[in-house]
């Protein structure tokens, strides 16, 4: 099967900076989704058919979301949902403490990190 691709560049290039700026100038999934939303909502459009593995996809179902505050972690809704609240304070302060240290990535706390494994399946 072939991959959808993307009509107009100079469109998808608009929509990329702009979704990337207003999620803080770094390119990631939920930047990425942003994007294509602002290029369909701008005419661009696709040739092809979309590929049924598609990660975006997957992920947009999955419902990802914060676990808390802005800042907190950010895991699909069956993980957030499988967390007590302990656990999530738990996985909120190790994410704070490695941002404020400059790490762009943070791994979970094990035990958490084990039992939220098996919801992101992308």
């Amino acid at each position: 099967m072939s991959t959808a691709t993307k009509r107009d560049p100079k469109k998808w290039a608009a929509a990329k900076a702009k979704a990337k700026a207003k999620m803080g100038g770094k390119h990631s999934a939920r930047a990425m989704q942003l994007a294509v939303k602002y290029y369909k909502d701008s005419g661009g459009g696709y040739s092809g058919a979309k590929k049924s593995s598609n990660k975006l996809s997957k992920w947009t179902k999955q419902d990802w979301g914060n676990t808390g505050k802005k800042g907190s972690r950010y895991l699909p809704k069956a993980a957030r949902d499988s967390l007590t609240i302990a656990e999530k304070k738990a996985t909120n302060a190790k994410k704070r403490e490695d941002t404020k240290a400059g790490k762009q990535f943070s791994s979970q706390p094990k035990k958490i990190a084990e039992k939220t494994a098996k919801y992101r399946t992308v």
